[in-house]
């Protein structure tokens, strides 16, 4: 396939790939949003892939779904969680990809840059928390600005009109997205997961922390003695 700097199926590789998980509720769909920065564009984020995932699968079964896409793209993705709803799930995710998971708690109020380490077994992860206008407007931003290219597919589409039928509030904190009734917002809110983490100034901590995860641990030797040697 003949490279086109606008189409991120021609891109050789994401510098690096990430994978943005939105957690749905029991109405709602888990979705995965497959991207990441241009190898020839560091401020560039492209997104190839947008799936949802099956409904009513919760705990290990919807990481294992998650998984499935994973190995589409040789598991080595960052993998972005959302964790707002069920702050347990950190504990199944981990399980199945290791430390190459970052949560996010979206909520009312936050930039994306404060964290918490979270405890997951015998480690923690960390979990960043994320006000769900400054992630909506940020994505806004990109797009306005021409820092992102999309893939077109019909679930591409399906989350941009998601995005686009969004309404909004004028409160006293400021404008508030809300998603219709009867309406969904899960792919669009991946997207916007996907190119706030691509564009986040602890991307490369976390490119590490998932390399590091991915090398063989050494096995110590016991050192050498004269004793039983004859």
């Amino acid at each position: 396939m003949m490279f086109n700097h606008d189409d991120p199926n021609t891109w050789p590789v994401f510098k690096p790939l990430i994978i943005a998980h939105d957690v749905g509720r029991s109405h709602d769909r888990s979705t995965a949003v497959i991207g990441g920065l241009a190898p020839f564009e560091p401020t560039l984020v492209g997104v190839k892939e947008c799936e949802e995932l099956p409904q009513n699968q919760f705990g290990s079964a919807r990481a294992s779904a998650l998984a499935a896409v994973d190995r589409r793209y040789d598991s080595e993705a960052v993998i972005i969680a959302d964790l707002s709803n069920d702050a347990s799930y950190a504990d199944n995710l981990f399980e199945t990809f290791g430390p190459r998971v970052i949560g996010l708690q979206i909520g009312r109020y936050g930039n994306g840059m404060e964290y918490e380490r979270r405890p997951v077994k015998h480690t923690a992860m960390l979990v960043y928390q994320i006000g769900r206008n400054y992630l909506l407007e940020h994505l806004r931003a990109q797009i306005d600005s021409g820092q992102v290219r999309i893939v077109d597919t019909p679930n591409s589409r399906k989350a941009f009109h998601q995005l686009v039928r969004l309404e909004t509030e004028m409160r006293d904190s400021g404008l508030v997205y809300r998603c219709p009734s009867g309406q969904h917002d899960d792919l669009g809110i991946s997207l916007a997961m996907l190119v706030w983490a691509a564009q986040h100034l602890h991307l490369e901590s976390w490119v590490n922390i998932a390399n590091r995860a991915r090398q063989p641990r050494r096995v110590r030797q016991a050192p050498s003695s004269s004793l039983g040697w004859t």
